[in-house]
């Protein structure tokens, strides 16, 4: 419990002295914070829809070094671009891959033995 106190403590002491009263630094602090999230938010997506970077890349237009960048917030390119680029990808993976797997039925994919 003590450390989680001294945590916070050093953090308040951190804030108030380096960043407090310096507008430009709340503002890189808050970008800083934005982009983690966002980057967060791209792996978690990605994994649930069973997506490598590789395909990410392709669907978006990205390229698979930009996707582990943006995934990692050490990205130096236009994030909103990106981001609008990433939402694309994911919607037309869902489009071209998930739906119509969701269609098939049980004959569509299963292997049978033919009689030749």
């Amino acid at each position: 419990m003590e450390e989680k106190k001294f945590s916070e403590d050093a953090h308040q002491w951190m804030y108030d002295r380096y960043i407090k009263d310096d507008p430009e630094a709340k503002e890189f602090l808050q970008e800083v914070k934005i982009q983690a999230d966002l980057a967060g938010q791209i792996y978690t997506v990605r994994h649930k829809l069973g997506m490598t970077r590789e395909q990410l890349a392709e669907f978006s237009g990205l390229s698979p070094e930009v996707i582990e960048d943006l995934e990692e917030s050490d990205y130096d390119g236009d994030w909103n671009e990106a981001i609008e680029a990433i939402n694309r990808g994911f919607q037309s993976w869902f489009k071209s891959v998930i739906l119509p797997a969701s269609k098939m039925t049980p004959d569509d994919y299963s292997v049978k033995v033919v009689n030749a």
